[in-house]
């Protein structure tokens, strides 16, 4: 994308200039007597040439070229310049330009009118002439012909090329893949507008009539192949991008990575994706692709009424337009700047499980296969979306205690590694692990029933993460045993915290139910707890002498000295 100056200086130059440039090519060379009937034959044969480009893979290309040297040949520049004028302009706007591309309009006519101009002054330089010739006598012009040919290919280049250096400020290289094709599509031309030509001059316009029936039948067969080709590169495509999702194993990575894909595959400048809870759609991502940057959030507005994703919602049918006054709705507020648009319902087991809505700048954006395998797309991205949350689910049951909610040992366990490696490489100063047991626990049990008990350990643990909050991990060691990793938090520090769990469970009284009654009859219990601490590295080397210091501290020093105290191991 340019800037406002760059883009308002183009339009300048333009008006200007072009001005200039056709009283010159005027100049140079006059319009020709015109024979009225075969000028409007290639005119038309321009416009349809112009709004029928054939495209094969990704290259774009037309037959203009080609009757622009069979109207230079036959009306000279000016005639020439006009027509290709108006058929480039066309074949513009076939390929959708927007509102914000509009200034490609004025770069590239100034573009071909110096084409136009500089081929022609080439070729009458190097001997080239316009008046009737014939068969025989266009052989003395096949040399300027071609170099007529090579300058307007040449200067295409190096001004696509200056113009992608200094405008869009891009690398780029001038003798690429696009260079050798587009040298080959003027090379092609060369022959076909002498042909032109030479049919015009000798078996009169009924020939162009022919000529045109004959490219509109070419024009089908070959698009007919570029769909074939295009498709069966779709497809490869849109298989490596279900591979790359089953490889997310995060829900909003999938998503992403998604939306990240999809850019590669069609025209994507807006996006959302609706999740079906409750019956209901709820937002789960907004993308936005502008400016080389993609944006990935979840804003502010989460309603999804009058817009078109409701509405594919309730029908459970795809909507598509290809420009921006087909779908006047709430979604125009959304995506500010989109012609193209396209809605889908996410079907899965014949339920809709979500809406996914994209949008394009580009009008026409989305051709028929496109979106069918867009459809195909979406199914893979519910089934990879599923497949995370089912793994996220496997995932918090391996990690978390089933009666607290609380981290298991083997997470403690695998956490402490982690930290380990980070204060190795200095990236943390400290590790402290807190080793928490009830006092006389066993009692509660024996005296009012283990469903008691567990009301108990579930008071616990909600209490020590109330005191914890965001600063450590909090984690089930076992039985009635919580442990707490804290990291960058020196002796002090750990003691106080650890003072902090142990007052909390000992001011606020329990309530607990007796379940050894038939009566739901509620009691009042105070709780204690030993605690023992270790930090590391000053006392422990590796995770399991820091698991052994806390556990000796705990044993030894809190639970030997009476209990319901907080003891830090020291050498």
């Amino acid at each position: 994308m340019i800037s406002k100056h760059s883009n308002r200086l183009i339009w300048i130059a333009w008006i200007v200039l072009m001005p200039i440039i056709i009283y010159y090519a005027n100049l140079v060379s006059p319009l020709r007597d015109i024979d009225r009937s075969s000028f409007l034959i290639i005119i038309a044969l321009f416009l349809i040439v112009a709004n029928m480009p054939i495209k094969i893979n990704d290259a774009t290309f037309s037959f203009i070229f080609g009757i622009s040297i069979l109207v230079f040949l036959s009306y000279g520049l000016v005639a020439e310049l006009l027509i290709s004028q108006l058929a480039y302009i066309i074949l513009y706007i076939r390929l959708s330009i927007t509102k914000k591309t509009l200034y490609r309009m004025p770069l590239n006519s100034m573009m071909f009118a110096l084409c136009s101009i500089g081929s022609a002054l080439l070729y009458y330089l190097v001997g080239g002439k316009i008046e009737p010739i014939g068969t025989k006598e266009i052989l003395s012009n096949l040399i300027p012909i071609l170099i007529y040919t090579l300058t307007s290919f040449w200067i295409n280049q190096i001004v696509i090329y200056f113009i992608t250096i200094y405008l869009y400020k891009r690398e780029m290289k001038l003798i690429n893949r696009e260079f050798k094709w587009d040298l080959f599509i003027y090379l092609l031309m060369y022959p076909i507008g002498i042909s032109l030509y030479l049919m015009l001059e000798t078996k009169g316009y009924i020939t162009i009539i022919y000529i045109t029936i004959y490219y509109i039948i070419l024009m089908i067969i070959l698009n007919s192949l570029s769909s074939a080709l295009n498709m069966n590169k779709y497809l490869k495509k849109t298989m490596n991008i279900s591979q790359k999702l089953s490889q997310r194993m995060e829900e909003e990575k999938v998503i992403d990575e998604f939306f990240e894909q999809l850019t590669t595959l069609i025209p994507v400048s807006y996006g959302n994706l609706f999740i079906v809870e409750d019956k209901s759609l709820k937002l789960k991502r907004y993308f936005q692709n502008k400016c080389d940057e993609k944006i990935f959030s979840c804003p502010y507005f989460e309603t999804h009424e009058g817009s078109i994703s409701e509405k594919v919602f309730f029908e459970k049918r795809r909507y598509s337009f290809n420009r921006r006054s087909q779908w006047y709705t709430n979604d125009h507020l959304i995506f500010l700047e989109a012609e193209s648009l396209l809605s889908i319902p996410v079907i899965k087991n014949q339920e809709v499980v979500g809406v996914l809505t994209i949008a394009s700048e580009q009008k026409n954006a989305y051709k028929k296969y496109q979106i069918v395998l867009i459809e195909i797309l979406a199914l893979y991205l519910a089934i990879a979306i599923e497949n995370a949350r089912f793994y996220l689910q496997t995932k918090i049951k391996s990690e978390t205690d089933s009666l607290t909610g609380l981290y298991n040992f083997e997470y403690l366990e695998s956490k402490i590694k982690d930290e380990f490696e980070r204060l190795k490489t200095f990236r943390i100063k400290s590790i402290s692990l807190l080793l928490l047991d009830l006092d006389y626990f066993k009692r509660v049990n024996d005296m009012y029933g283990h469903q008691a008990g567990n009301e108990v350990l579930l008071e616990v643990a909600r209490r020590i993460k109330m005191v914890v909050n965001q600063s450590g991990l909090v984690a089930r060691f076992g039985g009635e045993e919580f442990s707490v990793l804290l990291v960058n938090h020196n002796e002090r520090e750990t003691y106080n915290l650890a003072e902090e769990i142990r007052k909390s469970l000992e001011i606020i009284p329990f309530y607990i139910t007796n379940h050894m009654t038939n009566e739901d009859q509620k009691i009042k219990l105070t709780v204690t707890a030993s605690i023992g601490a270790a930090v590391a590295p000053f006392v422990a080397s590796e995770p399991s002498d820091l698991i052994r210091c806390a556990d000796k501290a705990m044993y030894s020093k809190a639970k030997n000295a009476g209990r319901n105290k907080v003891a830090m191991y020291s050498k």
